[in-house]
């Protein structure tokens, strides 16, 4: 297991481990349930709009808790779309490879996946559609389990991307909204492409990894062993900074909240780019954004 970092300077990172399940039995392993579960509750997936694609996607279903080994037998999970919830329509926006609403988990194993086609030509990247998908029974023959009480259902946004080019060198100047601080300023701060229309910064907030040295105001070094800045998706010209751990190697959390990624966009104009989000601290308790606002360089 990898072992958070400490923060020293003004902050103070508190890395908390917890495998509970909610409203389930919290996970005892050695005698608790075996409960059947989707890894995560909310997820995006992001498909290339293009009306000639078809992209294939896997949603995970996954058994925990008992004695933390996998069954001798296999477990038949049924599932089914929660229509109330889900904007996403089947047959138009997604299908499922298989019809029967089912998977099977092999014995000796402890996940399978329900696979879906989406058709990313009919995706609205704005008004991305949502499909909900709910556990609804699991069977395991004579090994009890159970259905998960807040992991029991995955809401999955579809979510269309354009074509991107963001990747270069840029200007930052950043402030913390809240309490006020800044500005911090970088001359250079490197856009570099992971995958395509996914980028990693090389500063992230007034943190910087020692060797890519900012050039004004009041910044801190984190480990040299971690990675510098932070990883963002551009949505057709509007900036997704997706929930990771500060510099990979901290237990801080990055996270940007809806009304974050509304106020996330790029200038069609001058190409300057304007990033919100925020870093948790104190065991991710308290809350501090910031905005970045990136100025393409020659």
């Amino acid at each position: 297991m990898k072992t958070f970092k400490k923060l020293f300077l003004f902050l103070l990172v508190v890395s908390v481990a917890s495998c509970d399940v909610g409203d389930d039995e919290e996970l005892n392993y050695g005698n608790g349930a075996n409960i059947a579960q989707f890894p995560f509750a909310t997820k995006t997936g992001f498909f290339l709009k293009d009306d000639a694609v078809v992209y294939d996607y896997s949603i995970p279903v996954e058994v925990v808790g008992g004695n933390g080994l996998a069954l001798n037998s296999d477990i038949a999970v049924d599932f089914e779309v929660d229509l109330t919830n889900s904007t996403a329509i089947e047959g138009t926006n997604f299908t499922f490879v298989n019809a029967t609403n089912s998977l099977v988990i092999p014995a000796g194993s402890t996940f399978a996946s329900i696979p879906i086609k989406v058709y990313s030509g009919t995706l609205d990247d704005v008004n991305a559609p949502k499909l909900v998908l709910k556990l609804t029974s699991a069977d395991a023959g004579s090994n009890a389990i159970l259905i998960s009480g807040n992991k029991g259902s995955v809401a999955l946004t579809l979510q269309a991307t354009c074509t991107s080019d963001l990747a270069g060198n840029y200007s930052n100047s950043t402030v913390r909204v809240t309490p006020v601080g800044g500005p911090y300023l970088a001359a250079i701060d490197t856009f570099s492409e992971l995958s395509a229309g996914t980028y990693r910064t090389s500063f992230i907030g007034n943190y910087y990894i020692p060797g890519t040295p900012p050039t004004a105001g009041t910044w801190n070094a984190l480990d040299p062993s971690g990675t510098p800045g932070y990883t963002f998706k551009e949505v057709c010209g509007r900036i997704r900074v997706e929930d990771q751990q500060l510099a990979v190697v901290y237990g801080n959390n990055v996270k940007q909240s809806d009304a974050q990624y509304a106020a996330s966009s790029i200038n069609d104009a001058t190409g300057v780019i304007t990033v919100e989000y925020s870093i948790f601290f104190t065991g991710n308790t308290v809350e501090r954004p910031y905005r970045s606002t990136y100025t393409p360089l020659p």
